[in-house]
């Protein structure tokens, strides 16, 4: 009798492999004829989806005089520490090379401009790390708006600054303003920058102009980076990948949570505590703290009808395009982007990139780190320059969501340049009085 009942069992378990054998051969075939079928749409290489030699098939090394950023200063390959541009929680950095030849695109996009790289890597003149005698150093910490991307030598507004202080200045007194500005950091990497390279330099005042990167940074909702199971799936089959287009499961097309206001709220929190980190660094070493709020565009308004139009306003022109349905998580394609980057065997993290990068949805980010910024210095009495407030007037002078003209440089300057003077006459004034 037992041998009776085993039979049974048996054939059920040759039934179940059976079953199973041809399911998987089936879905063999569908991943075959998936990339036969889109091999004829994208190129060969799709038949080598998920493997090493996919990239290498359909990518070639590219040639710098062919490449349109080859020496641009969107480029930095001098990597201190582990830098991870836009990456949340960095503990390193990337800068230039010394004296590296570099240029970057006029504002009307006709043309280029030279931009001077110096012996430490940053943009201008050459300074001495030692600060010489009768100098107020002054070190302006940010990224690309501080570099000067689309500006001049002559243009950025930490060349600028330098000339609006010297113009009232006192007699014997020099003003030296460095521009230690990286393009891309977030606040991690500005830490790290000033920690590493700054603080030898002796810097009597440091000004923090800057908001967009953090503001942009994605992280995920529980916080913790991670590869799923369904993630090397995806990566390695064409018909995972297919269907995670249909059916959006993967981290990578998580568009909800980059539009919702937690992660905003997250962001503008770290944002602060980094702030907070830069001054209390300042403070240690007796150095003056200078933070200023940062004007930002959604793009979306043409610069012919900016003028006038302020950082408020334009805020609330966002938010109602959402309200509507215009703009949102739902009108990026970014799972349909997903997978035509996939075929083409570009970086998984691009459609993110896109997303981070897009600038309505970073303003919103950006409007809740400019409000706490706001709140945390006036709560901490930490010196604050309100270039937002000063520039609400001329926003048809930005190049775009966050870069500046020369001519909107100069009112950056000259905001900075009021706080700066201000705070240093406060400094000196009770030495005076007890001498």
């Amino acid at each position: 009798m037992t041998q009776g009942r085993a039979t049974p069992r048996r054939g059920f378990a040759r039934t179940v492999l059976f079953v199973l054998l041809l399911v998987v051969i089936n879905l063999l075939l569908v991943e075959i004829g998936l990339r036969a079928y889109f091999a004829t749409q994208v190129g060969p290489g799709v038949l080598l989806y998920g493997t090493p030699w996919q990239r290498n098939w359909i990518e070639t090394p590219p040639v710098p005089d062919h490449d349109p950023l080859a020496n641009s200063p969107q480029r930095h390959g001098n990597v201190i520490g582990d830098d991870r541009a836009y990456t949340p929680g960095a503990t390193g950095y990337s800068k230039y090379f010394p004296h590296e030849k570099k240029w970057t695109q006029r504002p009307d996009g006709k043309g280029t401009l030279p931009v001077t790289i110096n012996s430490e890597g940053f943009r201008g003149e050459d300074f001495t790390v030692e600060k010489p005698p009768g100098t107020v150093r002054i070190l302006t910490l940010g990224a690309s708006s501080t570099f000067g991307y689309h500006d001049g030598d002559d243009e950025t507004y930490p060349y600028l600054l330098e000339r609006d202080l010297q113009a009232t200045a006192a007699p014997g007194v020099t003003y030296e303003v460095i521009n230690f500005a990286i393009p891309h950091a977030t606040t991690d990497n500005v830490i790290a920058m000033l920690v590493n390279e700054g603080l030898r330099l002796s810097p009597d005042v440091v000004t923090f102009y800057e908001g967009a990167n953090d503001s942009a940074a994605m992280e995920p909702r529980d916080g913790i980076v991670r590869v799923t199971l369904l993630d090397r799936l995806v990566q390695r089959s064409v018909l995972a990948a297919m269907l995670d287009r249909i059916f959006p499961r993967t981290t990578v097309v998580d568009t909800a949570w980059w539009w919702s206001d937690e992660l905003a709220q997250r962001r503008a929190r770290g944002f602060v505590h980094n702030l907070a980190r830069l001054r209390d660094i300042c403070r240690e070493h007796g150095i003056l703290f200078v933070v200023a709020t940062q004007q930002f565009r959604s793009t979306l308004i043409p610069t012919s009808e900016l003028h006038g139009m302020t950082y408020a306003q334009e805020l609330a022109f966002v938010r109602e395009q959402v309200a509507q349905g215009r703009i949102g998580p739902n009108q990026m394609p970014i799972a349909e982007k997903a997978f035509d980057m996939r075929l083409k065997a570009s970086d998984d993290s691009a459609p993110r990139t896109v997303a981070m990068l897009y600038p309505p949805r970073v303003m919103l980010m950006h409007a809740r780190a400019m409000e706490e910024l706001r709140a945390w210095a006036a709560r901490e009495n930490v010196p604050l320059a309100d270039v937002i407030h000063a520039l609400d007037g001329d926003r048809d002078l930005m190049v775009n969501w966050v870069h500046l003209t020369g001519p909107a440089n100069a009112i950056v300057a000259r905001e900075l340049a009021t706080v700066i003077r201000a705070q240093l006459a406060a400094r000196e004034t009770p030495a005076r009085g007890g001498s």
